[in-house]
């Protein structure tokens, strides 16, 4: 008989690591994102939009700062990584940020995504079309923008370069987005199959590593070395949310209803006793919270975390050996520190 286990609470020196933890990596996030946001803030204000709700769409999304602040750290900190200067950054930040707010917001609607963080996202504040019209107006903004640095002082060649790099990221993540709709409501989806598309949609996390190395001067070995990291990184924040979600009763509803399942859910569905008792929990509509609290104990039971767990430890090892040769990697490995943190609490 399999011994069941719970997720235990965090001990008080626990609780102090994680809170001391998370001070750093929101410390990082201020320190090297904050005048990429004075920079999108600008952007987007600067228009003269006439309708009000669209107005109120993209004020409301100014107002989700942390997201454009991660994608201004990584490519500070590939920058960094290489010993490069980091002054071009903000500029350089400013249209990825624009173009991969309209990817999200987008993204939110095909997922019906109508949360994030206990915050609704543009989507579930606002009706589709504003969302999907709000999504549409930050995408071509940061694409014009983008072009433009073209007169600034980028050298052209690295800028082409950077532009094929996003070019083949972006629409690598947009395969990535349209081969997990395949997987929606699916039980039956080969882990290793999950694990492959999730690697695709972190392909932009490893190129804006890229970008900031080529930013920064960085040698050729030392740029794929970062985008390796980096895409065993965006895997491993994926997988960290997969767990987060399966422990909260609306975003279970959520992805039990529209959505592709959760990779703990997956892998517990592999022993047939499970997936028997997981499909007679999944079959009761509108699910309730016992019914989550069930699922939670078949997915225990099943085991189902401990292939994540052992994939992200395998995960986080092979990008700590991709940076072994980079000059200045701590801050690297202390977001990978950071992704790990929620299998140390389960």
């Amino acid at each position: 008989m399999k011994q069941k286990r719970k997720t235990q609470k965090p001990q008080s020196s626990e609780k102090s690591r994680q809170k001391q933890l998370a001070k750093q990596i929101q410390q990082l996030l201020d320190e090297r994102g904050a005048d990429t946001l004075k920079n999108v803030q600008g952007a987007i204000l600067e228009e003269k939009i006439e309708s009000p709700e669209i107005q109120e769409a993209l004020k409301y999304f100014l107002s989700c700062r942390r997201g454009f602040l991660v994608r201004p750290m990584l490519i500070s900190l590939g920058c960094e990584a290489v010993g490069g200067r980091t002054d071009l950054i903000p500029e350089v930040a400013t249209p990825l940020v624009l173009m991969s707010g309209g990817m999200d917001i987008h993204d939110d609607i095909i997922d019906n995504q109508k949360t994030q963080e206990s915050r609704p996202t543009v989507f579930g504040k606002f009706n589709r079309d504003v969302a999907l019209l709000t999504g549409d107006a930050l995408l071509f903004k940061g694409l014009i923008s983008w072009h433009r640095l073209a007169d600034r002082r980028l050298p052209i060649r690295t800028f082409m370069k950077m532009t094929q790099m996003l070019d083949e990221a972006f629409f690598e993540v947009g395969d990535g987005e349209a081969l997990e709709l395949t997987f929606e409501r699916r039980l039956d989806i080969d882990p290793t199959q999950y694990l492959h598309v999730v690697g695709k949609k972190a392909a932009d996390i490893g190129v804006l590593l890229q970008i900031g190395a080529m930013l920064g001067k960085g040698s050729q070995d030392q740029i794929e070395a970062l985008g390796k990291y980096g895409r065993s990184l965006g895997t491993l924040w994926v997988l960290s949310d997969d767990i987060v979600d399966i422990f909260d009763f609306s975003e279970m509803k959520r992805r039990i209803s529209k959505g592709c399942l959760p990779l703990p859910l997956i892998c517990a569905a592999k022993d047939p006793k499970a997936k028997l008792r997981i499909e007679t929990i999944l079959s009761r509509k509108p699910m309730s919270g016992r019914d989550h609290k069930r699922l939670m104990r078949v997915i225990l039971d099943a085991e189902g975390l401990e292939l994540i767990k052992r994939t992200m430890k395998n995960l986080a090892e092979k990008a700590m050996k991709e940076i072994e040769n980079v000059y200045i990697n701590s801050k690297l490995k202390l977001l990978l520190r950071a992704s790990l943190e929620v299998i140390s609490q389960i």
